[in-house]
């Protein structure tokens, strides 16, 4: 079977297996989910593995090893379906029991052929957010409004004054409760959007044409980041993927 990518507003999965995984660390909340085999993650602690779901917070240096199946999902945190995940765990690594992940895992499982099973594995990411009736937490209300606020205007770079005025904070105080609420800066929040609307380009416009369209510098500045936070260059992650829209 092929690899298969699909890359929404708040999230982006992969489906398949791959080799040549760098370590690397990235600012979204990650799901690991093995279809056969175990995901096998090796950590400045030693090497992970396990048959059941893993959750990843942000900012934690990992390298995938095992190439065999498997369900990746990245989940912005500065958004209500990342903080609901985000919230799951108050740990860097664990397995994941809860219903969400074992209803992920049931769909990569039973669920044929490839399009139904992209729109349930969406179905079932989009109904799990903070604002739903199985949320687990109350977060700060400011910044759960913030996250409404900036996927309403995901187009578009908010900056942070305009952000910090419309809650009536100020701007010190927003970038503490921000980065307190969903575990990322609030700048590394704008450069994840950057590099999703990037990633939906890929393949119909050279990679420099894209760098400079979603505001990085040059080429150089948008593949040094995007392997920052995926472990592959944007070349090699192309090379690996078949994109789905549904």
């Amino acid at each position: 079977m092929t690899n298969t990518v699909h890359i929404d507003r708040d999230f982006g999965w992969f489906v398949g297996s791959f080799e040549n995984n760098q370590q690397h660390k990235h600012y979204a909340v990650q799901l690991s989910i093995p279809i056969n085999g175990k995901v096998i993650l090796k950590t400045k602690d030693g090497t992970f593995e396990s048959e059941q779901p893993i959750l990843i917070k942000s900012n934690v240096a990992h390298q995938i090893i095992s190439n065999t199946r498997q369900f990746l999902l990245l989940i912005n945190p500065a958004s209500t379906i990342g903080h609901f995940w985000n919230h799951l765990s108050d740990k860097e690594i664990q397995e994941i029991n809860l219903t969400p992940a074992l209803e992920l895992r049931r769909a990569l499982i039973d669920t044929n052929p490839q399009q139904v099973l992209a729109k349930e594995l969406n179905s079932i990411i989009e109904k799990h957010d903070c604002f739903c009736s199985s949320a687990i937490h109350k977060g700060d209300e400011r910044i759960n409004n913030a996250l409404v606020y900036l996927s309403n205007h995901f187009d578009r770079v908010v900056s942070l004054d305009e952000i910090a005025d419309h809650f009536n904070v100020s701007s010190s105080r927003f970038l503490h409760l921000f980065k307190e609420e969903t575990g990322i800066t609030y700048r590394r929040a704008q450069l994840w959007n950057k590099l999703i609307k990037g990633i939906t380009q890929f393949g119909k416009k050279s990679f420099t044409e894209i760098a400079l369209g979603v505001g990085f510098s040059d080429n150089a500045h948008f593949s040094r980041v995007f392997k920052e936070n995926f472990g592959f260059s944007p070349r090699d992650f192309l090379k690996i993927s078949q994109f789905v829209q549904v």
